[in-house]
């Protein structure tokens, strides 16, 4: 008797264990589609909006500049915990690097490729720093045994 008790228990576990791993995949699914829904419902605003953050510059740890286009206007503000002031109005061809922010595009695989290159290039280079190192020490050192 005290046999078919442990293998319904282990059974009835097993299915307890499928019924929270079925219930984890539903929640983490209705999480995934909410978070699109949001995502996409705030992309159609900021893309309707008449205001788009161009740069952000922080002066301080609660000090920014921020320079905003509202409509067909390119502001400067100055932004602080309590605080936003204007501080100037600048016209198009006063930003600088406007065209190349505006068509920047980060790719990924080039940061990376970067990055390997660099750190190749600093390997090679402390490897042969280190075998100059070497070679110099070992010299004095034979020089200092004779």
């Amino acid at each position: 008797m005290t046999i078919l008790t442990t293998k319904t228990s282990e059974l009835s576990s097993g299915w307890q264990l499928v019924g929270v791993f079925i219930l984890f995949i539903f929640i983490l699914g209705a999480t995934y589609l909410t978070t699109k829904i949001v995502g996409g419902v705030k992309l159609n605003q900021i893309k309707n909006s008449n205001f788009q953050v161009i740069e952000t510059y922080r002066i301080t740890q609660n000090k920014y500049l921020q320079l905003v286009k509202a409509g067909t206007r390119y502001l400067v503000l100055g932004i602080s915990k309590d605080n936003v002031n204007f501080i100037t109005e600048l016209k198009e061809d006063e930003i600088l690097n406007f065209d190349q922010m505006a068509k920047a595009k980060v790719n990924f695989s080039d940061i990376m490729s970067k990055l390997t290159n660099r750190q190749n290039n600093f390997v090679s280079q402390n490897k042969e720093h280190n075998l100059e190192h070497q070679q110099h020490n070992g010299g004095s050192q034979d020089n200092k045994n004779n």
